[in-house]
């Protein structure tokens, strides 16, 4: 009888250990299974965002379309120093503030080209550095001789670029070519004619029928 009673318990142990080894492997089976099956967690990186470098061409589109939404108002008058305030300008004064954001300050330059150059500004009595640049014969001549001269033809679309130059009429108007295009890949016009709308589809019409005069390229370094 005692004999029986420790044979039994004897069992009992070996089966206890017996399932405490299959429960330990059988659970070393599961975290190996649960680790090595499951899918990889998505590894999420910021990065930063590399900053906008904008061209000298970039900004002075910018600038040219930064005066169209100033809409500043058509007042042609000769200013101390040259610079109208903010909230006034005309065709002209569109240009050199687009100019001058791209940091070309275009007062200086035709005032240097003017004293360099008399004779092909014989319509200028004397030299005026606070309205010269404002006129454009004055930037038409200048252009004339420091820029691309392109043509006129508003159908040669491939010719034509965004910040390009156009003089109109008998020097009467000029702006700057916008990087909107119409239907027939003809680029919208960025001018001050104290219209409602200083960025529109009038290329194509010679601005106000007025017909293109110049078209001009001038170099900017990037």
């Amino acid at each position: 009888m005692i004999k029986t009673t420790k044979r039994r318990n004897r069992y009992g142990v070996v089966i206890g250990i017996l399932i405490s080894v299959i429960s330990v492997v059988g659970l070393s089976v599961a975290i190996y299974a649960y680790f090595h099956n499951r899918e990889p967690e998505p590894v999420v990186v910021e990065l930063e965002e590399a900053p906008v470098v904008l061209t000298k061409l970039d900004r002075l589109i910018l600038g040219a379309r930064k005066d169209a939404l100033a809409m500043p108002a058509y007042v042609n008058a000769y200013y101390a120093g040259g610079y109208p305030p903010e909230d006034e300008g005309t065709c002209t004064d569109l240009v050199w503030r687009a100019f001058m954001e791209a940091d070309v300050i275009l007062k200086d330059l035709v005032d240097e080209d003017i004293k360099m150059n008399r004779d092909r500004y014989k319509h200028i009595a004397y030299r005026d550095p606070n309205i010269d640049f404002r006129r454009v014969q004055n930037l038409a001549i200048f252009f004339e001789n420091n820029a691309e001269v392109l043509t006129t033809d508003v159908y040669d679309t491939q010719a034509w670029q965004a910040g390009d130059i156009v003089v109109f009429g008998n020097y009467e108007h000029i702006g700057i070519v916008s990087d909107i295009r119409n239907a027939n890949d003809i680029p919208y016009l960025i001018h001050n004619n104290d219209q409602p709308l200083r960025e529109e589809d009038r290329l194509e019409y010679g601005s106000y029928t007025m017909g293109i005069k110049a078209h001009y390229r001038y170099p900017l370094n990037p």
